[in-house]
């Protein structure tokens, strides 16, 4: 499902490249725990998936399709089969919860009735939807965690991808992000987590497959 060939990355003013020839696989359904020191890579994973960050040399696959070929003004329509969680929320301040969602899912195509139910039920999947009509300010830190999972999910990707998603929470709110993405991942869905988190790495194990970045140095 997403394959990193040979990618190589350095960034401007870093005297060592960051990839020297990464070479890593992930399968259709599987769950990678991305893991290494800080400074290793795993953001930089998560956002070449994304096109944010475009390799120096090698390819990316997504799919089977070279994502390198994917021309600026259709990167928005290939997003639309990845959601995202990041560590920082990235939630518009002054918008309830649902209108966060609303205005997510009128950007890929929902309006109306369609919006409405596809918004109610993956509140009510995730258990938040008795916090639709609150702002974020108004959120504890796991919460707009969940309310960005539901923003995930809205366009039934068949990958998320996670940076860091328990990085700002305490350990019960973690532990909740955690048991809703092994619900997602049950969904079938494809999940890539970025995490320095290790103890919920050893928790995780029986579910993902860790790669860590500090021991396949040697390919990068």
């Amino acid at each position: 499902m997403i394959c990193f060939k040979n990618v190589q990355k350095t960034y401007e003013g870093n005297e060592s490249p960051l990839f020297r020839g990464l070479n890593l696989e992930v399968e259709e359904g599987e769950w990678i725990l991305l893991t290494g020191r800080s400074g290793s890579g795993k953001s930089t994973i998560i956002r070449m998936i994304l096109k944010e960050v475009e390799p120096d040399g090698g390819s990316i696959l997504v799919n089977g399709r070279d994502i390198s070929t994917i021309r600026p003004a259709d990167i928005p329509f290939y997003r639309r089969q990845i959601g995202t969680v990041f560590q920082d929320f990235r939630l518009f301040e002054d918008y309830t919860v649902y209108e966060n969602l609303e205005l997510v899912y009128g950007m890929i195509g929902g309006r109306g009735k369609e919006a409405e139910r596809k918004i109610t039920n993956t509140l009510n999947m995730l258990g938040i939807d008795h916090l639709h009509r609150r702002r974020p300010k108004q959120l504890s830190g796991g919460e707009m965690q969940k309310v960005c999972l539901a923003r995930a999910l809205l366009g039934n990707p068949s990958i998320v991808l996670a940076d860091e998603p328990t990085g700002n929470l305490d350990p019960t709110s973690s532990a909740e992000i955690l048991k809703l993405m092994e619900l997602i991942h049950r969904h079938g869905i494809t999940v890539v987590m970025a995490t320095h988190d290790l103890d919920n790495v050893r928790r995780l194990m029986h579910t993902g497959r860790r790669i860590d970045l500090d021991d396949i140095k040697e390919d990068i």
